[in-house]
Protein backbone atom coordinates (compact mmCIF):
# COMPACT_ATOMS: atom_id res chain seq x y z
CA UNK A 1 0.00 0.00 0.00
CA UNK A 2 1.21 3.96 -0.68
CA UNK A 3 2.01 5.95 2.49
CA UNK A 4 -0.59 8.54 1.62
CA UNK A 5 -2.48 7.71 -1.27
CA UNK A 6 -5.47 10.21 -2.59
CA UNK A 7 -7.86 7.14 -2.92
CA UNK A 8 -7.66 4.54 -0.20
CA UNK A 9 -10.21 1.63 0.54
CA UNK A 10 -8.99 -1.11 3.48
CA UNK A 11 -10.89 -3.82 4.19
CA UNK A 12 -14.36 -3.24 2.96
CA UNK A 13 -17.17 -6.07 3.17
CA UNK A 14 -20.54 -5.90 1.54
CA UNK A 15 -23.42 -8.11 2.29
CA UNK A 16 -26.81 -8.48 2.87
CA UNK A 17 -28.24 -10.95 5.96
CA UNK A 18 -25.82 -14.09 5.85
CA UNK A 19 -24.65 -13.05 2.32
CA UNK A 20 -21.30 -11.85 1.69
CA UNK A 21 -20.81 -9.81 -1.45
CA UNK A 22 -17.31 -8.25 -1.03
CA UNK A 23 -15.45 -9.42 1.13
CA UNK A 24 -12.02 -7.59 2.62
CA UNK A 25 -11.33 -5.15 -0.42
CA UNK A 26 -8.57 -3.37 -0.10
CA UNK A 27 -6.31 -0.80 -2.45
CA UNK A 28 -5.32 2.44 -3.16
CA UNK A 29 -4.50 4.94 -6.26
CA UNK A 30 -2.79 8.60 -5.65
CA UNK A 31 -4.20 11.65 -7.62
CA UNK A 32 -4.57 10.85 -11.59
CA UNK A 33 -4.70 7.11 -11.93
CA UNK A 34 -7.11 5.00 -12.95
CA UNK A 35 -8.12 1.62 -11.57
CA UNK A 36 -10.25 -0.80 -12.56
CA UNK A 37 -12.41 -4.14 -11.48
CA UNK A 38 -11.82 -7.09 -13.73
CA UNK A 39 -14.14 -9.96 -13.34
CA UNK A 40 -16.78 -12.35 -14.18
CA UNK A 41 -20.24 -11.65 -14.07
CA UNK A 42 -21.07 -11.71 -10.42
CA UNK A 43 -17.83 -11.87 -8.54
CA UNK A 44 -18.52 -8.22 -6.74
CA UNK A 45 -17.05 -5.50 -8.52
CA UNK A 46 -20.13 -3.40 -9.54
CA UNK A 47 -21.36 -3.63 -6.04
CA UNK A 48 -17.82 -3.04 -4.79
CA UNK A 49 -17.98 0.25 -7.21
CA UNK A 50 -21.44 1.24 -5.41
CA UNK A 51 -20.14 0.96 -2.15
CA UNK A 52 -17.09 3.40 -2.96
CA UNK A 53 -19.82 5.59 -4.27
CA UNK A 54 -22.00 5.15 -1.35
CA UNK A 55 -24.97 3.61 -3.22
CA UNK A 56 -24.95 0.14 -0.65
CA UNK A 57 -24.39 0.03 2.89
CA UNK A 58 -21.16 -1.74 4.19
CA UNK A 59 -20.24 -3.78 6.70
CA UNK A 60 -17.21 -3.10 7.48
CA UNK A 61 -13.85 -1.06 6.45
CA UNK A 62 -13.13 2.45 5.10
CA UNK A 63 -12.68 4.55 2.52
CA UNK A 64 -10.45 7.77 2.40
CA UNK A 65 -10.79 10.49 -0.74
CA UNK A 66 -8.27 13.03 -1.18
CA UNK A 67 -7.26 13.40 2.75
CA UNK A 68 -11.59 12.69 3.53
CA UNK A 69 -12.88 10.04 5.15
CA UNK A 70 -15.98 8.49 3.39
CA UNK A 71 -16.81 5.31 5.21
CA UNK A 72 -15.66 4.20 8.26
CA UNK A 73 -17.00 0.86 10.24
CA UNK A 74 -15.50 -1.09 12.94
CA UNK A 75 -16.77 -2.20 16.43
CA UNK A 76 -16.46 1.40 17.66
CA UNK A 77 -17.18 3.66 14.97
CA UNK A 78 -19.72 3.93 12.43
CA UNK A 79 -20.14 6.90 9.69
CA UNK A 80 -21.08 7.43 6.18
CA UNK A 81 -20.60 10.18 4.04
CA UNK A 82 -23.90 10.81 2.23
CA UNK A 83 -23.61 10.17 -1.97
CA UNK A 84 -24.13 13.72 -3.18
CA UNK A 85 -21.37 14.54 -0.89
CA UNK A 86 -18.85 12.24 -1.78
CA UNK A 87 -17.20 14.33 -4.75
CA UNK A 88 -17.74 11.54 -7.19
CA UNK A 89 -18.96 11.37 -10.54
CA UNK A 90 -20.51 8.10 -12.36
CA UNK A 91 -21.35 7.25 -15.67
CA UNK A 92 -23.64 4.25 -15.89
CA UNK A 93 -24.05 1.19 -18.09
CA UNK A 94 -27.16 2.83 -19.78
CA UNK A 95 -25.24 6.48 -19.73
CA UNK A 96 -28.61 7.46 -17.74
CA UNK A 97 -29.08 10.82 -20.63
CA UNK A 98 -31.89 13.15 -20.01
CA UNK A 99 -33.43 12.64 -23.50
CA UNK A 100 -35.73 15.65 -23.39
CA UNK A 101 -32.62 17.56 -22.82
CA UNK A 102 -30.25 19.04 -25.49
CA UNK A 103 -26.17 17.28 -25.24
CA UNK A 104 -25.10 21.35 -23.54
CA UNK A 105 -28.27 20.97 -20.82
CA UNK A 106 -27.55 17.15 -20.02
CA UNK A 107 -23.79 18.75 -19.51
CA UNK A 108 -24.58 21.17 -17.35
CA UNK A 109 -26.84 19.21 -15.53
CA UNK A 110 -24.84 18.78 -12.57
CA UNK A 111 -23.51 22.66 -12.87
CA UNK A 112 -26.87 24.43 -11.35
CA UNK A 113 -24.84 25.96 -7.96
CA UNK A 114 -22.32 27.37 -10.72
CA UNK A 115 -22.08 31.43 -11.86
CA UNK A 116 -23.77 31.28 -15.08
CA UNK A 117 -20.58 32.34 -17.06
CA UNK A 118 -18.73 29.47 -15.28
CA UNK A 119 -21.22 27.36 -15.80
CA UNK A 120 -21.40 27.95 -19.65
CA UNK A 121 -17.63 28.28 -19.96
CA UNK A 122 -17.35 24.53 -18.51
CA UNK A 123 -20.00 23.33 -20.76
CA UNK A 124 -17.55 24.44 -23.62
CA UNK A 125 -14.69 23.61 -22.26
CA UNK A 126 -16.39 19.75 -22.15
CA UNK A 127 -18.03 19.75 -25.60
CA UNK A 128 -14.34 20.40 -26.87
CA UNK A 129 -12.91 18.02 -24.22
CA UNK A 130 -14.97 14.98 -26.05
CA UNK A 131 -14.88 16.24 -29.56
CA UNK A 132 -18.86 16.84 -29.37
CA UNK A 133 -19.25 21.17 -29.85
CA UNK A 134 -20.77 20.71 -33.07
CA UNK A 135 -23.55 18.36 -31.36
CA UNK A 136 -23.71 20.68 -28.30
CA UNK A 137 -27.83 21.23 -29.28
CA UNK A 138 -28.90 17.76 -30.58
CA UNK A 139 -30.55 15.64 -27.83
CA UNK A 140 -29.54 11.82 -27.02
CA UNK A 141 -31.97 10.04 -29.60
CA UNK A 142 -29.68 11.89 -32.33
CA UNK A 143 -26.50 11.08 -31.53
CA UNK A 144 -24.44 7.30 -31.71
CA UNK A 145 -24.05 5.04 -28.95
CA UNK A 146 -20.77 6.06 -28.91
CA UNK A 147 -21.52 9.79 -28.96
CA UNK A 148 -24.08 9.50 -25.95
CA UNK A 149 -21.13 7.65 -24.21
CA UNK A 150 -19.05 10.72 -24.40
CA UNK A 151 -22.30 12.54 -23.35
CA UNK A 152 -22.21 10.73 -20.04
CA UNK A 153 -18.50 11.20 -19.99
CA UNK A 154 -18.68 15.04 -20.51
CA UNK A 155 -21.88 15.38 -17.43
CA UNK A 156 -19.82 13.85 -15.30
CA UNK A 157 -16.60 15.52 -15.56
CA UNK A 158 -17.65 18.44 -15.86
CA UNK A 159 -18.62 18.96 -12.17
CA UNK A 160 -14.84 18.18 -11.25
CA UNK A 161 -15.44 15.33 -9.24
CA UNK A 162 -12.23 14.28 -6.82
CA UNK A 163 -13.29 10.62 -8.41
CA UNK A 164 -14.96 9.02 -11.54
CA UNK A 165 -16.63 5.82 -11.21
CA UNK A 166 -17.47 4.22 -14.85
CA UNK A 167 -19.83 0.93 -14.11
CA UNK A 168 -18.96 -1.02 -17.96
CA UNK A 169 -19.39 1.88 -19.76
CA UNK A 170 -18.83 0.21 -23.29
CA UNK A 171 -20.92 -2.56 -23.06
CA UNK A 172 -23.67 -1.52 -25.33
CA UNK A 173 -21.03 -0.32 -27.59
CA UNK A 174 -19.74 -3.01 -30.80
CA UNK A 175 -16.45 -4.75 -30.42
CA UNK A 176 -14.50 -2.32 -32.59
CA UNK A 177 -16.11 0.92 -31.35
CA UNK A 178 -15.44 -0.01 -27.67
CA UNK A 179 -11.42 -0.82 -28.10
CA UNK A 180 -11.13 3.04 -30.27
CA UNK A 181 -13.69 4.77 -27.23
CA UNK A 182 -11.58 3.07 -24.18
CA UNK A 183 -8.17 4.33 -25.40
CA UNK A 184 -10.85 7.79 -26.00
CA UNK A 185 -11.24 7.65 -22.47
CA UNK A 186 -8.34 6.89 -20.99
CA UNK A 187 -6.55 9.78 -23.36
CA UNK A 188 -9.46 12.68 -21.81
CA UNK A 189 -8.87 11.09 -18.02
CA UNK A 190 -5.24 11.19 -18.15
CA UNK A 191 -5.72 15.04 -19.53
CA UNK A 192 -8.09 16.23 -17.23
CA UNK A 193 -5.62 14.32 -14.85
CA UNK A 194 -8.97 12.41 -13.24
CA UNK A 195 -8.95 9.89 -10.71
CA UNK A 196 -11.35 7.22 -11.87
CA UNK A 197 -12.00 3.10 -11.38
CA UNK A 198 -13.65 1.37 -14.16
CA UNK A 199 -15.58 -1.62 -13.39
CA UNK A 200 -15.73 -4.40 -16.84
CA UNK A 201 -15.70 -8.08 -17.66
CA UNK A 202 -13.34 -7.13 -20.50
CA UNK A 203 -9.19 -7.41 -20.65
CA UNK A 204 -8.78 -5.82 -23.53
CA UNK A 205 -11.07 -2.88 -22.03
CA UNK A 206 -8.89 -3.22 -18.51
CA UNK A 207 -5.38 -3.23 -19.66
CA UNK A 208 -6.02 -0.16 -22.72
CA UNK A 209 -7.49 2.18 -19.57
CA UNK A 210 -6.11 1.30 -16.07
CA UNK A 211 -2.82 2.05 -14.51
CA UNK A 212 -4.37 -0.48 -11.96
CA UNK A 213 -6.49 -3.57 -12.63
CA UNK A 214 -7.58 -5.97 -9.50
CA UNK A 215 -9.00 -9.13 -10.87
CA UNK A 216 -11.83 -10.02 -8.38
CA UNK A 217 -13.22 -13.66 -7.63
CA UNK A 218 -16.16 -14.75 -5.68
CA UNK A 219 -16.22 -11.10 -4.16
CA UNK A 220 -12.38 -10.65 -2.86
CA UNK A 221 -9.88 -9.08 -4.58
CA UNK A 222 -7.35 -11.59 -5.62
CA UNK A 223 -4.67 -9.22 -7.09
CA UNK A 224 -4.63 -5.89 -7.77
CA UNK A 225 -1.67 -5.18 -9.86
CA UNK A 226 0.12 -3.44 -13.32
CA UNK A 227 -1.50 -4.84 -16.70
CA UNK A 228 2.00 -6.22 -16.95
CA UNK A 229 2.37 -7.29 -13.59
CA UNK A 230 -1.02 -9.29 -14.17
CA UNK A 231 0.23 -10.86 -17.14
CA UNK A 232 4.04 -11.82 -15.95
CA UNK A 233 3.96 -12.26 -12.44
CA UNK A 234 0.42 -13.48 -11.75
CA UNK A 235 -0.26 -14.48 -8.17
CA UNK A 236 -2.64 -17.69 -8.37
CA UNK A 237 -3.40 -19.88 -11.05
CA UNK A 238 -6.99 -18.41 -11.37
CA UNK A 239 -5.35 -14.99 -12.58
CA UNK A 240 -2.92 -16.58 -15.17
CA UNK A 241 -5.85 -18.44 -16.80
CA UNK A 242 -8.45 -15.32 -16.35
CA UNK A 243 -5.37 -12.53 -17.26
CA UNK A 244 -4.61 -13.27 -21.02
CA UNK A 245 -3.73 -16.85 -22.92
CA UNK A 246 -1.22 -19.62 -21.90
CA UNK A 247 -0.93 -23.02 -20.79
CA UNK A 248 0.09 -24.95 -17.93
CA UNK A 249 2.88 -27.30 -18.86
CA UNK A 250 4.37 -30.08 -15.92
CA UNK A 251 7.66 -29.49 -14.66
CA UNK A 252 9.89 -30.97 -12.07
CA UNK A 253 12.71 -29.47 -9.66
CA UNK A 254 15.99 -31.12 -10.29
CA UNK A 255 19.08 -29.72 -8.63
CA UNK A 256 19.68 -26.25 -9.79
CA UNK A 257 17.20 -26.21 -12.61
CA UNK A 258 14.05 -27.21 -13.88
CA UNK A 259 12.85 -30.36 -16.17
CA UNK A 260 10.40 -29.36 -18.54
CA UNK A 261 9.27 -30.45 -22.47
CA UNK A 262 10.29 -27.26 -23.55
CA UNK A 263 13.85 -27.97 -22.08
CA UNK A 264 15.66 -27.20 -18.59
CA UNK A 265 15.05 -24.18 -16.98
CA UNK A 266 17.79 -22.70 -14.75
CA UNK A 267 16.96 -19.98 -12.84
CA UNK A 268 16.61 -18.35 -9.17
CA UNK A 269 13.40 -17.80 -7.77
CA UNK A 270 11.32 -15.30 -5.97
CA UNK A 271 8.54 -15.97 -3.96
CA UNK A 272 5.46 -13.53 -4.75
CA UNK A 273 2.74 -13.01 -1.80
CA UNK A 274 -1.21 -13.32 -2.31
CA UNK A 275 -0.93 -9.20 -3.26
CA UNK A 276 1.43 -9.91 -5.68
CA UNK A 277 4.06 -8.24 -4.02
CA UNK A 278 7.85 -9.99 -3.68
CA UNK A 279 9.65 -11.23 -0.56
CA UNK A 280 13.06 -11.18 -2.15
CA UNK A 281 14.25 -14.26 -0.31
CA UNK A 282 15.81 -17.23 -2.08
CA UNK A 283 13.36 -20.36 -2.47
CA UNK A 284 13.34 -23.76 -3.31
CA UNK A 285 11.11 -26.80 -4.15
CA UNK A 286 12.78 -29.89 -2.78
CA UNK A 287 13.79 -32.11 -5.53
CA UNK A 288 11.67 -33.60 -7.54
CA UNK A 289 8.94 -31.66 -6.58
CA UNK A 290 6.18 -31.95 -9.51
CA UNK A 291 5.17 -28.60 -10.75
CA UNK A 292 3.53 -26.51 -13.41
CA UNK A 293 4.97 -24.00 -15.63
CA UNK A 294 3.08 -21.11 -17.14
CA UNK A 295 3.70 -20.49 -20.60
CA UNK A 296 2.13 -17.97 -22.49
CA UNK A 297 1.72 -17.29 -26.35
CA UNK A 298 4.76 -14.93 -26.43
CA UNK A 299 7.42 -17.36 -24.94
CA UNK A 300 7.02 -19.33 -27.90
CA UNK A 301 9.46 -18.16 -30.69
CA UNK A 302 8.33 -19.70 -34.10
CA UNK A 303 11.77 -20.11 -35.96
CA UNK A 304 12.56 -21.58 -39.07
CA UNK A 305 16.06 -23.21 -38.25
CA UNK A 306 15.14 -24.47 -34.84
CA UNK A 307 15.91 -27.81 -34.38
CA UNK A 308 13.20 -28.68 -31.73
CA UNK A 309 9.84 -28.87 -33.50
CA UNK A 310 6.50 -29.08 -32.24
CA UNK A 311 3.19 -30.16 -34.28
CA UNK A 312 0.51 -27.68 -35.62
CA UNK A 313 -2.87 -29.44 -34.05
CA UNK A 314 -5.11 -25.84 -34.30
CA UNK A 315 -4.74 -21.98 -35.68
CA UNK A 316 -6.55 -18.88 -35.36
CA UNK A 317 -6.24 -16.12 -37.48
CA UNK A 318 -5.58 -12.68 -36.01
CA UNK A 319 -4.90 -10.52 -39.02
CA UNK A 320 -1.37 -10.05 -38.06
CA UNK A 321 -0.89 -12.49 -36.30
CA UNK A 322 -1.85 -16.36 -36.58
CA UNK A 323 -2.68 -18.08 -32.59
CA UNK A 324 -1.17 -21.85 -32.98
CA UNK A 325 -1.95 -24.55 -30.80
CA UNK A 326 1.42 -26.53 -30.91
CA UNK A 327 1.74 -30.03 -29.59
CA UNK A 328 5.04 -31.36 -28.01
CA UNK A 329 6.68 -34.50 -28.41
CA UNK A 330 5.19 -35.72 -25.21
CA UNK A 331 1.59 -34.83 -25.91
CA UNK A 332 1.51 -31.25 -24.17
CA UNK A 333 0.52 -28.73 -25.74
CA UNK A 334 1.49 -24.94 -25.71
CA UNK A 335 0.00 -21.64 -27.75
CA UNK A 336 2.70 -19.42 -30.16
CA UNK A 337 1.71 -16.15 -31.34
CA UNK A 338 2.98 -16.05 -35.19
CA UNK A 339 3.32 -13.75 -37.71
CA UNK A 340 0.70 -14.09 -40.57
CA UNK A 341 2.66 -14.29 -43.30
CA UNK A 342 4.49 -17.87 -41.27
CA UNK A 343 1.04 -19.51 -42.71
CA UNK A 344 1.22 -23.30 -41.58
CA UNK A 345 -1.16 -25.63 -41.76
CA UNK A 346 -2.88 -28.22 -39.14
CA UNK A 347 -0.53 -31.45 -39.02
CA UNK A 348 2.55 -29.58 -39.69
CA UNK A 349 5.44 -29.29 -37.70
CA UNK A 350 7.25 -25.83 -37.19
CA UNK A 351 10.21 -25.37 -35.57
CA UNK A 352 9.95 -23.32 -31.80
CA UNK A 353 12.24 -21.47 -29.59
CA UNK A 354 11.34 -21.39 -26.68
CA UNK A 355 11.48 -18.12 -24.85
CA UNK A 356 11.10 -18.38 -21.04
CA UNK A 357 12.31 -15.31 -18.98
CA UNK A 358 8.73 -14.57 -17.21
CA UNK A 359 7.73 -17.83 -16.16
CA UNK A 360 5.51 -18.57 -13.55
CA UNK A 361 5.49 -21.60 -11.55
CA UNK A 362 3.01 -23.24 -8.98
CA UNK A 363 3.18 -26.40 -6.85
CA UNK A 364 1.19 -28.93 -9.01
CA UNK A 365 -0.17 -30.42 -5.30
CA UNK A 366 -1.78 -26.70 -4.78
CA UNK A 367 -3.52 -26.56 -8.38
CA UNK A 368 -5.10 -30.45 -7.85
CA UNK A 369 -6.13 -29.07 -4.51
CA UNK A 370 -8.34 -25.96 -6.48
CA UNK A 371 -9.78 -26.05 -9.84
CA UNK A 372 -9.49 -22.92 -11.91
CA UNK A 373 -12.98 -22.68 -12.22
CA UNK A 374 -13.81 -23.16 -8.38
CA UNK A 375 -10.52 -21.14 -6.89
CA UNK A 376 -11.02 -19.48 -3.74
CA UNK A 377 -7.67 -18.56 -2.12
CA UNK A 378 -4.56 -17.01 -3.49
CA UNK A 379 -1.89 -19.24 -4.13
CA UNK A 380 1.75 -18.52 -3.81
CA UNK A 381 4.09 -18.00 -7.01
CA UNK A 382 7.62 -18.30 -8.13
CA UNK A 383 8.76 -16.30 -10.86
CA UNK A 384 11.81 -17.67 -13.18
CA UNK A 385 14.04 -14.93 -13.72
CA UNK A 386 16.37 -16.44 -16.66
CA UNK A 387 16.05 -18.16 -20.43
CA UNK A 388 16.36 -21.49 -20.87
CA UNK A 389 19.92 -22.40 -21.56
Amino acid sequence: MDENPYFNVSNLVVGYDDITIVDGLSLTLQQGEIGCFLGYSGCGKTTALRAIAGLEPTRQGTISLNNQRLTEKNERTSFAVAPAKRGMGMVFQDYALFGHLTVAKNIAFGLNSWPATDKKARVAEMLTLVGLTKHANKRPAELSGGQQQRVALARALAPKPKLLLLDEPFSNLDVVLRESLAMSVRDILKRTHTTAILVTHDQNEAFAIADKVGVMHKGELVQWATPSELYHEPVSPFVAEFVGEGAMIDGIIKEGHVETALGDIYRRMEVYDASGQPQYCEYDYPNGTPIKVLVRPDDIIHDDDSTQTALVIGRVFRGANYLYRLQLDDGQTVLSLVASHHNHEIGSHIGILPLLEHVVVFDEKDINATTWSEYDKPLSSSRLNTPLT
